[in-house]
């Protein structure tokens, strides 16, 4: 083999290989998201405490099964870009503080933590009562 066809096929070879090597750091499937539910009645949440891994994608279900109106209010999302879907309406992708829920209301939201914390996550509805005076929050943490 003369050294002209040895040189192409080592460069061939050196270009399929960095593609491989390429491909071998992207995910083979997209990661699939990690599904959490929070149910809110009077005057809770249930649970009261989610924990998320920093980078893994969340998909966060909150379900008023109460009979009034709930609120979802944290500072955890406000800076994330989060979309945001009610009853099955996408109504928001950006940054989001508080939800209203409706009775019986399901409300998505879909993000990726990107730095470790504490975040509280309370209802603050004052009808018929202040639902936080009497406990209603919980704590998200991002590990």
């Amino acid at each position: 083999m003369n050294k002209r066809i040895a040189a192409m096929l080592f460069a061939i070879g050196m270009i399929l290989y960095s593609s491989v090597e390429i491909r071998a750091d992207e995910p083979a499937h997209p990661a699939s998201p990690r599904r959490e539910t929070i149910r809110q009645s009077e005057y809770k949440f249930v649970p009261s405490r989610v924990d998320f891994k920093v980078g893994e994608p969340v998909e966060l279900t909150i379900v008023n099964e109460g009979t009034l109106l709930h609120e979802f209010v944290t500072d955890a999302l406000k800076d994330l870009p989060t979309r945001v879907e009610i009853n099955g309406a996408v109504v928001k992708a950006g940054g989001i503080s508080e939800i209203e829920n409706p009775p019986g209301g399901t409300v998505v939201l879909r993000f990726t933590p990107e730095k470790a914390g504490q975040f509280s996550y309370t209802c603050q509805s004052e009808k018929p009562k202040s639902h936080l005076r009497v406990g209603m929050s919980g704590l998200m943490v991002f590990q």
